[in-house]
């Protein structure tokens, strides 16, 4: 005898992907919000500010990586595409993961501008499980001053050629970006840093760019072992480090036993942040500090 209800529920399950579909083929409207201002979606809250700085409130900005979620482990819902496949331009490093399946998922997709470009990438061996970095490349290019300083032309160059006050603002947020890239180097000058103590190997770039070594506390995504906790004590006593970084999502008491045997401290910081350069900023002082 025929199960009706499995055979009610596959028969909905089919016509809500059916409909999903044809909004998504439809795009669901325009790419306007509610203000009539047209929409741009950046994939990471970093690059929010920037490009809302350049467009001068000419567009709302909506970020698809929600607060708190890892872009490492993000993958885009239907809901997301709708929103991806209504907007005016798309803003990417490229390098994330779920960023590479949004060319084929999105119409158009020459709209996906790739704010790597441009930028001498380095190899890296950050996952988190499954989920590998696009040929081994480190993707957290936002992270360093310099790098910042060529996203921003990349933004500035995809938009209309005419427009004066887009310009005029990617100019004065590169003066603000350029005071950064001193601010961080003399600061880490002065203090004779030469080395950063951090769960996740976030700020690779950043390293490069000063000088400066970075010591990742977790491997490939998985928790040092004994032999690899001596190290890093050893590593961290040699570099004369006091602070050791993570971020939100990982919680501090994992690094309490370490930061006790090398009599540091643990500090928060957010790559995620949505200020990106006061963060920066602050990461630089913590690190001059002693």
């Amino acid at each position: 005898m025929p199960n009706n209800c499995a055979i009610d529920v596959s028969m909905m399950q089919r016509i809500t992907i059916f409909i999903l579909s044809i909004a998504l083929l439809c795009g669901c409207g325009s790419s306007s919000d509610t203000d009539g201002k047209k929409t741009i979606c950046v994939t990471i809250s970093p690059l929010k500010s920037l490009v809302e700085e350049i467009v001068c409130g000419d567009y709302s900005v909506d970020v698809l990586v929600p607060k708190g979620a890892s872009p490492e482990s993000f993958e885009p819902t239907m809901k997301d595409l709708m929103t991806l496949n209504n907007a005016e331009f798309i803003y990417s490093t490229g390098l994330i993961n779920f960023e590479q399946t949004l060319i084929s998922s999105v119409e158009n997709s020459e709209r996906i501008v790739n704010l790597s470009e441009g930028i001498e990438l380095m190899e890296g061996s950050c996952s988190h499980g499954h989920h590998h970095h696009k040929h081994g490349i480190d993707p957290h290019i936002w992270t360093s001053p310099r790098a910042l300083q060529r996203m921003v032309k990349n933004i500035g160059a995809s938009l209309p050629a005419d427009s004066a006050k887009y310009h005029a603002a990617v100019d004065k947020l590169l003066d603000e970006l350029n005071a950064l890239d001193s601010l961080c180097s003399n600061s880490i000058d002065s203090a004779n840093v030469d080395a950063i103590m951090i769960y996740h190997p976030a700020f690779t770039y950043y390293a490069r760019d000063y000088n400066i070594e970075q010591i990742s506390i977790e491997h490939d995504g998985k928790e040092p072992s004994p032999r690899q906790l001596t190290s890093l004590v050893e590593k961290a006593r040699n570099h004369g480090i006091t602070k050791l970084l993570i971020q939100p999502q990982y919680g501090k008491d994992k690094l309490s036993s370490l930061a006790m045997e090398c009599d540091a401290e643990v500090v928060e910081v957010d790559p995620l942040s949505e200020d990106i350069i006061a963060e920066i900023k602050r990461v630089t002082t913590i690190i001059c500090s002693k």
